[in-house]
């Protein structure tokens, strides 16, 4: 930091997940007081955790999680905490509602009364959109076909509802609605680690309704300077869309690749969507361009996990964000 300027303060919920723990990362090494509220359930990171940042373990559900929030007091801040993965949801939703809604709540109650906020980002997801066959802009109507996407959208009313109903709040609220994103460190239930545990040790992989379902996919090192100019410039909605493919082009790219066959076996998931695709133009507008490509993140990713012993997660209730 230049002369005596005071540190940015952010506030992340989540901060130890698969996507923002790289944000966590980023803020520290641009010298930002970096505080974390993350109730350390799968899919966090909690061995990033090396003291350059404060990390609270508490449940954003909580009243403890939304008092502690307040208390810190911080210039952005950010809710990423949430449970994350559909076939859990299609399962118990009770328990998705009841997270995601809750959580999101208090997060917007604690935004509220922040007396020194400049911006809050509420992290949603392009499932708010539903199955489409046309990219969507951040002006489409919300149509959330699964219980987890419900469960986020419910955030996306919120935005709209207490920007208009709290003048505090006008014009400091900015929410994400990304794509699937992919890298190192992510949950093993997700389909690219999948592939990418398939090809260093030989496991199969499940492809969901004979892999037509069409998805778009972003190497995670690109969200976090996303995060950081959206915090600066943005306002309201942004698409944040990536590399488009069926599942089952996705499988031979990767075989390409790392030149060998993946293994698979086809699965059924009851209410699928079969497409997602979004306009990001309005992003693109502040001067967003990906520092990696698809294929570059894939190779990142692959370099980097053939360092581990396999991977040990297994699928659960709590993976988050």
């Amino acid at each position: 930091m230049e002369g005596h300027e005071k540190k940015r303060k952010i506030l992340i919920t989540g901060g130890l997940s698969f996507i923002f723990s790289y944000v966590t990362e980023y803020f520290v090494q641009k010298e930002w007081d970096v505080v974390v509220i993350d109730n350390c359930s799968t899919g966090s990171n909690p061995q990033i955790c090396d003291g350059s940042f404060v990390h609270h373990n508490v449940d954003f559900c909580t009243k403890k999680g939304y008092e502690l929030a307040i208390k810190e007091n911080p210039d952005y801040f950010i809710h990423a905490a949430a449970q994350t993965d559909v076939d859990y949801s299609i399962l118990h939703p009770g328990e998705t509602l009841r997270n995601n809604a809750l959580s999101t709540f208090n997060a917007f109650e604690a935004a509220r009364d922040m007396p020194h906020l400049r911006k809050f980002m509420y992290v949603a997801t392009d499932e708010v959109y539903g199955d489409h066959d046309v990219r969507k802009s951040e002006e489409d109507a919300l149509l959330p076909q699964n219980p987890y996407s419900s469960s986020k959208a419910i955030g996306s009313l919120l935005r709209e509802a207490y920007e208009n109903t709290y003048p505090q709040l006008t014009g400091k609220i900015v929410e994400l609605r990304s794509c699937n994103c992919f890298g190192y460190r992510q949950d093993i239930a997700k389909i690219i680690p999948q592939l990418v545990q398939s090809a260093l040790v030989g496991s199969s992989v499940p492809i969901h309704n004979d892999g037509v379902g069409y998805r778009e996919f972003i190497y995670v090192e690109n969200i976090p300077p996303i995060v950081e100019l959206l915090l600066k410039e943005g306002e309201g909605p942004y698409n944040i869309s990536g590399h488009g493919t069926t599942v089952r082009d996705l499988v031979q790219t990767v075989e390409k690749i790392v030149d060998k066959e993946i293994k698979t076996y086809p699965a059924v998931r009851v209410g699928m969507d079969q497409y997602y695709k979004m306009d990001d133009s309005r992003l693109r507008a502040l001067g967003y361009t990906p520092r990696f490509s698809f294929e570059e993140g894939l190779q990142r990713t692959l370099d980097r996990t053939k360092n581990q012993k396999g991977f040990s997660r297994k699928k659960s209730k709590k993976t988050k964000i």
